[in-house]
Formats: structure tokens, C-alpha cells, sequence
């Protein structure tokens, strides 16, 4: 009983840190704001997509004409249980839904832990040079898997580390 007293605190703490980092993603509105990977659906692709948090609201404020608070209370809902995303196919190129490959080489990095994944691809906070969009798409999405937020940083124009 005492072991299963001590796995529900540890997964109860690990959803409360899953929930505040979502809160901290879905509360960026800046120009370049934080990164959100979510699964989607549209006829053009089916899967893992990342797009910045900003792109996706003005994504649900003009296809569904709601405000930040509503958008916040609906995005944190599909984020928190992981539901798939309905797009349509023109609107997944004008809002930058960003397809996120299975990048064989990152996922083996991901697999040998936060820190080994964060060296691999990172000096300091930035992202290391000669690495490709699709590799940097699917670092994008290994690091909010890990609950680390990222984004373009708006001076450099370099991806930026957040924890």
C-alpha cells in the first residue's frame, strides 16, 4: 500500500508540472512565442506538428472567431489530454503548421536523456549551426515532449532554449 501511495504522489507531481508548462506555452502571445506540438489531422497530412503558440491562436480566432481567454481554455484542454487537431489543407500552410518528421537520429539522442539531447544540440541556450529545418522541427517537438519550451529568438533568429 505504501508503494502505491508513493507512485500516485510522483505521477500527481509529474501531471502538475505537465499542466504548468503547458499554462506557461499557451500564455505566450508574442511575436515569437513559444512552440506547441500537437497532433493533427488534415487531408495533406496526418500526425505530429509544431507551430508557435501566437500562429495557433490567430488559427482558432479566425476559423472560430474566439478571443485569448476561450482560446487558452480550449487549446489547454486538447494539450492536456492530447486530442488530435482538425486542419484544413489551406489552413495548415497560411497558419505555419510545421510537420514534424520521425527523424530517426533525434529520437535516438532523445532516448539517452534530457541533458545528453540538450548537449547534442545546443550551445548554451541556441541551437547548434548546420542543423536542418526538419531536424530542427523534430528537436522542436522532442523538447516540448520533454517539457522544455523553445523558441525563435527575436534579435538572432536562432532557436532559444526556456526552462
Amino acid at each position: 500500500m505504501k508503494y502505491l501511495t508513493v507512485l500516485l504522489l510522483l505521477l500527481q507531481s509529474c501531471a502538475m508540472e505537465n499542466d504548468k508548462f503547458i499554462k506557461k506555452i499557451i500564455s505566450d502571445f508574442d511575436r515569437y512565442s513559444f512552440f506547441v506540438s500537437i497532433e493533427v489531422e488534415s487531408p495533406i497530412y496526418s500526425g505530429k506538428a509544431i507551430i508557435e503558440n501566437n500562429d495557433l491562436y490567430h488559427y482558432y480566432n479566425q476559423t472560430q472567431n474566439i478571443d485569448k481567454k476561450k482560446y487558452q481554455d480550449v487549446i489547454y484542454r486538447i494539450l492536456r489530454t492530447k486530442l488530435t487537431l482538425n486542419v484544413k489543407n489551406e489552413d495548415f500552410t497560411q497558419f505555419n503548421f510545421l510537420i514534424v518528421p520521425n527523424d530517426t537520429t533525434v529520437i535516438a539522442n532523445a532516448q539517452k536523456g534530457v541533458d545528453n539531447f540538450i548537449n547534442t544540440y545546443f550551445e548554451e541556450r541556441m541551437l547548434k549551426d548546420d542543423i536542418t529545418d526538419n531536424e530542427r522541427h523534430a528537436i522542436i517537438s522532442q523538447l516540448y515532449n520533454f517539457n522544455i519550451a523553445s523558441k525563435i529568438d527575436c534579435e538572432t533568429g536562432y532557436l532559444v532554449l526556456y526552462k
